[in-house]
C-alpha cells in the first residue's frame, strides 16, 4: 500500500464512487449536522463540504466527514474488495496488527507549510460545526487524534477525546484519569508541570482506528501495520511530540496541572443519543497551529441514537471487535469464533469447559477498556448468529437460568458519559471514571444441569426441528417452480 494521507484517501473514495462534494452553501450551526444525519440514515457517502458559512476566506474552508461510515469504506481502507464480509475484515486487521510497522522521522512535511504562533492563533479560522442544538459550543475534537508523550517512556500515544472551542486559543476537554492521556496527565501533575498535547485533524483513517480503541502497543506502529506502510512523523514546533507530517492541521498546546484553571466543558451530544453534562474540566491553552495550504478539517457527527449507524460506531465498532478478540487470545482462551460490540456485546465460542463464559467476562472486565465497554456481555455457542439480535434473545430464552446464569460483577468502573449511571457517580474527576457494575449472561448450555443424553444422540440438547430431511429439501428445491410460489 502506498503512503496515504487524507487527500489520497479522499481521492480513493471518490474514484470508488464513495465520496460526494457538497458545493451548496451550508451553515456550520446545526445545518451541516442535519445533512450528515440524513446521510447516515441512508448509509450514504463520505462528504466534503466545500462552501461553509463564515469560512470563505479562512485558512481552512472545507470539512470532510463520514469517511468510515460503512463496511465498504472500511474494506477500502484495507485495500480489500468493497463487498468483503466483515469477519474477513476483522481477520485482516488482526493479522496486520501482529506485524506493526515503525514510523519514520522526517524533517519536512506539508503540515509545516503554514505556522501560526502566539496571539495569531485563532481556532475560529477552522470550519467546526455546532453538531447538536444544545451543545456547549463548537466541538472541534470529534474525529481526530490527541497526541501526548509519556514523560517516562518517551512513547507517543494517540487517542480520541471530545473537546470544545472555548475561545480563539483555548479548548475545553473531557480528560478521564483512567484513559491513556489521563494517566500521562497524572504524571505531569505529580511533577507540577503542564502536559504538552497536540491535536491532529485530517490524516490516514488507519490511525483513527487505533487512536479510538484501547489497543495494546504504540498507535503509530499499529497503524503502520494496518496501512502496510510507515507513518512519516515530524516534531511539533513547541514540544517534543511527534505528529504526522502529512496531516492537514495540527494544534499545539498545554494543559495546566492546576484545577483552578479548569473551565466549563459541555454539554455535548454523545454516542448514546443523550447530552453529556457540563462540568469544570481541564483546558488546553494553545501556542501554535501548523497547517497545509487550503487545509481540510476532519470531523464527525456522533449522538445519532441506537438505530442509526454513525461513522464513529462503524469504525470503532469494527476496531473494538479486533481488540476484544486480541484480548481473549492474549489470555489463551480457546474456541473464540466471533465477537460483537454494542449495547449488548456478544462472544461466540466453541465451548470446551464449564466456566468458560465466566473466564471470558473476567478477561474483558480486567482489561484496559473495561470502563467504556461490556456493561452487558452475552456468551453463546456456535449455533447462534451473534449479529442477529433475535437470535441472541432466543439463546437467552432457551439456555439461560436467570438464577444461575446471570452474573453481576461489582467492578465499580464505568463510563462518565453513560446516562444509566447516576449523575453524581459520573464525575470522572472525582472517581477517575465512573462507578458502575457489569453483567454477564451465560447463554451457553450448562453442562451440570444438561448432561449428555443417549436419546439425543449423545448431545446435551434435543435435536432442532426447523429442518426437513435432506432428501426432502432437495426434492422441494427441484420442484420449486412447480409450486408457483
Amino acid at each position: 500500500m502506498a503512503s496515504r494521507d487524507l487527500r489520497t484517501w479522499m481521492a480513493q473514495l471518490e474514484a470508488a464512487g464513495e465520496l460526494k462534494r457538497v458545493k451548496a452553501r451550508v451553515d456550520w450551526n446545526d445545518e451541516i449536522s442535519q445533512v450528515i444525519r440524513r446521510v447516515y440514515a441512508q448509509s450514504g457517502p463520505a462528504l466534503l463540504f466545500e462552501n461553509i458559512k463564515d469560512h470563505q476566506n479562512t485558512f481552512s474552508r472545507k470539512m470532510f466527514t463520514n469517511g468510515m461510515g460503512t463496511q465498504s469504506r472500511i474494506n477500502l481502507m484495507l485495500n480489500l474488495p468493497k463487498d468483503t464480509p466483515s469477519i474477513e475484515s476483522i481477520r485482516t486487521i488482526r493479522e496486520r496488527m501482529k506485524h506493526p510497522v515503525a514510523p519514520v522521522m522526517v524533517k519536512k512535511g506539508p503540515v509545516k507549510e503554514n505556522i501560526i504562533r502566539g496571539k495569531d492563533v485563532d481556532l475560529f479560522q477552522i470550519p467546526v460545526p455546532k453538531w447538536h442544538p444544545l451543545d456547549g459550543g463548537r466541538y472541534i475534537n470529534t474525529f481526530f487524534y490527541a497526541i501526548t508523550k509519556d514523560p517516562d517512556t518517551g512513547i507517543n500515544n494517540a487517542g480520541i477525546y471530545r473537546g470544545v472551542i472555548l475561545s480563539k486559543n483555548k479548548i475545553g476537554v473531557l480528560l478521564i484519569p483512567m484513559k491513556d492521556w489521563g494517566i500521562t496527565y497524572e504524571k505531569y501533575r505529580a511533577m507540577g508541570k503542564p502536559m504538552p498535547v497536540a491535536f491532529v485533524y485530517g490524516y490516514d483513517p488507519a490511525l483513527l482506528g487505533v487512536a479510538g480503541t484501547p489497543v495494546n502497543g504504540p498507535e503509530y506502529d499499529l497503524a503502520g501495520g494496518i496501512r502496510q506502510a510507515p507513518i512519516e512523523l515530524i516534531k511539533c514546533e513547541t514540544s517534543d511530540i511527534d505528529v504526522p507530517a502529512y496531516a492537514e492541521i495540527v494544534v499545539e498546546g498545554t494543559i495546566s496541572p492546576d484545577p483552578a484553571t479548569y473551565e466549563i466543558e459541555g454539554p455535548f451530544g454523545e454516542g448514546s443519543g443523550y447530552y453529556g453534562e457540563a462540568r469544570k474540566r481541564p483546558v488546553v491553552e494553545l501556542s501554535c497551529i501548523t497547517h497545509r495550504d487550503d487545509a481540510i478539517f476532519r470531523g464527525a457527527l456522533v449522538g445519532t441514537g441506537s438505530v442509526i449507524v454513525d461513522e464513529l460506531k462503524s469504525l470503532i465498532g469494527t476496531m473494538m471487535r479486533v481488540v476484544t478478540w486480541n484480548t481473549l487470545e492474549s489470555q489463551e482462551i480457546p474456541g473464540v469464533l466471533d465477537v460483537r460490540i454494542g449495547p449488548l456485546s456478544a462472544v461466540k465460542i466453541h465451548k470446551t469447559y464449564q466456566g468458560q463464559p465466566r473466564q471470558i467476562a473476567a478477561a474483558l472486565w480486567g482489561s484496559k477498556f473495561a470502563g467504556h465497554h461490556f456493561n452487558a456481555l452475552i456468551v453463546v455457542e456456535e449455533d447462534v448468529d451473534i449479529h442477529n439480535t433475535m437470535a441472541l434473545m432466543s439463546a437467552m430464552h432457551q439456555k439461560v437460568d436467570f438464577k444461575r446464569d446471570l452474573v453481576v460483577y461489582p467492578l465499580y468502573i464505568g463510563s462518565p458519559i453513560d446516562v444509566s449511571v447516576p449523575y453524581d457517580f459520573r464525575d470522572e474527576l472525582a472517581y477517575g471514571a465512573s462507578v458502575q457494575n457489569k453483567l454477564l449472561i451465560d447463554a451457553t448450555i450448562d453442562w451440570e444441569t444438561h448432561p449428555v443424553r443417549a436419546e439425543w444422540g449423545n448431545k446435551r440438547f434435543p435435536p432442532t426441528c426447523h429442518t426437513s430431511k435432506p432428501e426432502t429439501e432437495a426434492l422441494v428445491e427441484k420442484r420449486w417452480q412447480e409450486y408457483g410460489l
